[in-house]
C-alpha cells in the first residue's frame, strides 16, 4: 500500500516539474549600464566623515568611528568596499600615510570602490603592495598571521616601474 502512494507521489512530482517552463529558469542578461566598471585611481586613504567635516562643515561627533574611503588626486571621494583584497586598507595604518594606486571596480550609480590590486608610489616609482611570510614563502593580501606557520606576515613594497597615467 505504501508503495502505491510512493509511486503516485513521484508521478505527481514529475507532472509538476514538467509544467515549469524552461524559459523562466534562464538568467537574464545584465545590461552594460548595470555592470561594474573597471577603474584605476591614484590618491590616499582618508576618513570620509573627517574629510566632509573639514570641507563642508558636516556635523561630526567627537568619538566618531572611522569610515575609510579614498580621495583621488582630482579630489573625488570613493567609499571603500571592505573585502578580503581591501582589508589591509582598513587595518594597516601605514597604508594611510602612503600615496596609493588602486585598481578595482565601481558599481553602477555609486562611488563605491572595490579594490582588487594595490600599489604605492615613492618618488615616481610604483611598488606592488602585499604581505609575505619569508619562512613559508606565502603571500597574503592583509597583515595577519601566516596560514602555515602562524607567524606574522610582513608588508612588502616591491618596485615594479615608473608611474605612467
Amino acid at each position: 500500500m505504501v508503495r502505491k502512494y510512493l509511486i503516485f507521489g513521484i508521478g505527481g512530482l514529475i507532472l509538476i516539474l514538467s509544467a515549469i517552463p524552461a524559459a523562466d529558469i534562464q538568467e537574464e542578461a545584465v545590461p552594460n549600464s548595470q555592470k561594474a566598471q573597471d577603474i584605476q585611481v591614484r590618491g590616499k586613504i582618508v576618513c570620509l566623515p573627517e574629510q566632509m567635516h573639514k570641507l563642508y562643515n558636516a556635523d561630526l561627533p567627537a568619538g566618531h568611528g572611522h569610515l575609510y574611503g579614498f580621495k583621488t588626486e582630482e579630489g573625488a571621494f570613493y567609499t571603500l568596499l571592505r573585502t578580503n583584497m581591501s582589508e589591509a586598507l582598513f587595518i594597516d595604518e601605514r597604508l594611510h600615510k602612503k600615496e596609493l594606486i588602486i585598481k578595482g571596480r565601481t558599481f553602477p550609480k555609486t562611488h563605491i570602490l572595490e579594490a582588487m590590486t594595490l600599489y604605492s608610489i615613492h618618488d615616481g616609482v610604483v611598488h606592488a603592495l602585499y604581505y609575505y611570510c619569508e619562512t613559508c614563502a606565502i603571500r597574503a593580501s592583509a597583515p595577519k598571521d601566516c596560514e602555515c606557520c602562524q607567524e606574522p606576515v610582513e608588508l612588502v613594497e616591491k618596485r615594479i616601474g615608473t608611474f605612467t597615467d
